[in-house]
């Protein structure tokens, strides 16, 4: 009950925002006289969130897609993450390379792994399983206060971690990814929606089960030296997951719906980004008997190129 009340709190927090979101808005469009080159290419002013190009504007720690950046830019990735719960823990490295193709398609591939996991008395570690991605950007709608952007995103992962460990360090098979996101970023604020979906594939009677995922940021620009972007931002990530099957036989403790709420801190440059924050889950309804998690810690390094 203290959890859904909490949920709920939010819930109105996010309701009343945008409100302040449009009264700044109109404060914004008194206050700042269009540059005419602005006003001719429909670009907005180079200022709060737009003072930089789009590859180090602000974006998501651990919602997924977003990653846009022009034709032929490149950036790496260092994003790493920790699932603290009773008697458990997960741990993830993600080094990752991000290329533009064109202005409009992007090309994502990581190489994760597992410095250590643990769930009660059982340890593992190691190679996770390695993605490829695709971001197509399908609509985008400039003014010289905002930008409305909305993505397709598809990837596919490769069975190079185990199945056999426990936890295990991958689904043992191919995995496939669909999702798409809607970015509306003004000057000083922002809010992003992503819902997505991971298909699973089975092989010799194990099938990780599907899971289904929704997710919702919002955040906002705050005062920054000349030449950065300092911004705070709040996202609540859910995660609906169906049951495992081990042997052709569903495994009754495995599954459930999980919503995180992390808030982080953006920081960038023309060639750097660093992001950070701890995660919290507010509902956390997980089937039969599995360790709950109580805590998450997340960071993320890009330098662009």
């Amino acid at each position: 009950m203290k959890n859904l009340r909490i949920f709920f709190q939010i819930l109105l927090m996010l309701f009343l925002i945008p409100c302040l979101i449009y009264a700044e808005k109109t404060h914004l469009e008194t206050c700042y006289k269009e540059d005419k080159n602005n006003k001719k290419n429909g670009e907005p002013v180079p200022l709060g969130n737009f003072s930089l190009p789009t590859s180090q504007q602000p974006g998501p720690l651990v919602s997924f897609g977003q990653n846009i950046l022009d034709k032929g830019q490149a950036q790496i990735f260092l994003f790493a993450d920790a699932f603290i719960g009773k008697n458990s823990y997960l741990t993830d490295i993600f080094p990752s390379v991000l290329y533009g193709i064109t202005d409009d398609l992007y090309f994502f591939f990581s190489v994760p792994f597992s410095p250590g996991n643990k769930d009660r008395d059982n340890h593992s570690s190691g190679l996770e399983d390695i993605f490829a991605q695709l971001e197509y950007t399908f609509y985008l709608k400039n003014s010289s206060h905002s930008v409305d952007q909305a993505t397709i995103v598809a990837n596919v992962t490769f069975p190079s971690g185990s199945v056999s460990k426990i936890p295990p360090t991958g689904f043992g098979s191919n995995s496939f990814f669909i999702g798409a996101t809607f970015n509306h970023m003004e000057i000083n604020w922002f809010f992003f929606t992503s819902p997505g979906a991971i298909l699973t594939t089975s092989k010799h009677g194990t099938k990780f089960g599907n899971q289904f995922l929704y997710e919702f940021a919002l955040g906002r620009n705050i005062s920054s030296p000349p030449g950065w972007i300092f911004a705070w931002m709040v996202e609540l990530d859910g995660l609906y997951s169906w049951k495992n099957k081990f042997h052709g036989i569903s495994d009754p403790n495995s599954g459930g719906n999980i919503i995180y709420i992390t808030p982080s801190i953006w920081i960038s440059s023309k060639r750097l980004i660093l992001q950070f924050g701890p995660g919290y889950p507010i509902i956390q309804h997980l089937f039969g008997n599995q360790s709950k998690k109580f805590l998450s810690f997340d960071f993320n390094l890009g330098i662009t190129f």
